[in-house]
């Protein structure tokens, strides 16, 4: 049993008691029914009070995120989101006190890591990042790509044997979801909307992963303008299965070799029966030149490393808008400096295979790969690929570069090298 504290109705935290016959502390947070009032003072201290062996309890309201959360060290706890989490639209405060997510100077509005974390959104719970405000103000910045303190809705650091289900996560701010340091855990049952109600969104991955592995994305619906998901440095073991991405850029590998000199791996990724509607790609990869041009997070290359065992089956296609399978190893942000060699990549893409990919086209292309001449990307399989035009007509384009053993596809022709964020020149 826990006492419940004397403290101001503001800063009330939780309503912790012990059911009956359960030994399972419950915190509910309180919300203050206020955008005026900040609600994680609140949020904080019903996670202190049963983040190891209890359970949180958001009840079906609006709970107002005005500060930066930092949720760590849980154990064995149960989080459970009936409401609504909304973030303010204090940029201002937002670009000045965004948390440093530990991978390419980005950085974030909410840290939640701890072993033997379950949380449950019940298909109802959200986040809701107040995207509109950022959107609208980041088309006016010179930098539009990854403008320093602009935060990622959440960042997963050091999640391991956890899930998050049932999950909504509405109008990011930026990255909705970086998953770091993060291992043998499950992703189900996940809507992302970052679609603006006034303007298109910007950089706003549904989730990217890093330095992780032993990860499931199940039953995914991303709607959004950039990376459906993205799988970067040191990603290995990770299978998305049963998902639907709208109108963004596809599944992403990358980018990677950014940092001059580290030895980065992406390997063992499966992803199986996937829809894709009006995006760029269904698959591409992005690695960055040998040539070192400013830093993170636009600016970089110089990396090393290689990317293998990538395996996709039965992904099916609707209007897609470019080559559905591509390759640049010219990563050039918006805004990062200088020109470099597009094929002197130090860090080597290999054993990709495509088994099954149906569907309508507004591309000639099945196939743009712009590998490397130094370390060729090898072993790129395509079989069981039907792309139609909405004539009925083929798609038939397969445009490479330096790439060896292939099976399953002959080259067609020469493929564009220049510089891209998006897999294509």
């Amino acid at each position: 049993m826990c006492l419940l504290g004397i403290i101001s109705l503001t800063l009330l935290s939780s309503l912790c008691h012990a059911k009956p016959g359960n030994r399972q502390k419950i915190c509910a947070v309180k919300a203050s029914g206020s955008n005026a009032t900040d609600d994680t003072p609140a949020i904080r201290s019903a996670f202190t009070e049963c983040g190891r062996g209890g359970r949180v309890v958001f009840t079906p309201t609006t709970y107002y995120v005005n500060s930066i959360l930092n949720i760590s060290s849980l154990e064995d706890v149960d989080i459970d989101i009936q409401g609504k989490l909304l973030w303010s639209t204090d940029i201002n405060y937002w670009l000045n006190h965004s948390v440093a997510v530990g991978y390419q100077n980005q950085s974030t509005a909410f840290i939640l890591g701890g072993n033997n974390v379950r949380i449950n959104g019940h298909g109802t719970g959200t986040l809701d990042g107040n995207g509109d405000y950022w959107y609208e103000w980041i088309k006016k910045q010179t930098n539009t790509s990854n403008y320093p303190g602009r935060p990622h809705q959440i960042t997963f650091n050091g999640l391991t044997n956890s899930v998050v289900k049932g999950l909504n996560f509405i109008r990011s701010q930026m990255w909705t979801m970086s998953i770091i340091h993060c291992g043998n855990s499950v992703f189900e049952d996940i809507l992302v909307n970052n679609t603006g109600n006034r303007v298109s969104s910007s950089n706003t991955d549904g989730a990217d992963t890093i330095y992780s592995t032993n990860l499931t994305f199940k039953n995914w619906t991303v709607y959004n303008g950039d990376d459906s998901i993205s799988f970067k440095a040191n990603s290995t073991n990770i299978r998305v299965l049963n998902s639907h991405f709208y109108n963004g850029l596809g599944i992403a590998i990358g980018s990677i070799g950014q940092y001059k000199g580290r030895f980065e791996t992406i390997e063992n990724i499966r992803a199986e029966n996937i829809y894709f509607s009006n995006t760029l790609h269904t698959f591409y990869v992005k690695t960055w030149t040998d040539d070192q041009n400013g830093y993170p997070p636009n600016g970089g290359g110089g990396g090393l490393g290689y990317a293998q065992n990538m395996h996709l089956k039965n992904l099916t296609v609707e209007g897609l808008r470019g080559a559905a399978f591509s390759i640049s190893q010219c990563t050039r942000f918006s805004g990062a400096p200088g020109v470099g060699n597009c094929t002197n990549s130090q860090f080597q893409i290999r054993d990709v295979d495509i088994d099954g990919l149906k569907g309508t086209t507004k591309s000639s292309r099945v196939a743009s790969l712009q590998c490397s001449a130094v370390k060729p990307c090898t072993d790129i399989e395509l079989y069981d690929v039907d792309l139609e035009f909405a004539n009925g007509t083929s798609a038939a384009s397969y445009l490479c570069g330096n790439v060896k053993e292939n099976k399953g596809w002959e080259c067609t022709g020469p493929v564009c090298e220049g510089g891209s964020a998006t897999g294509e020149c």
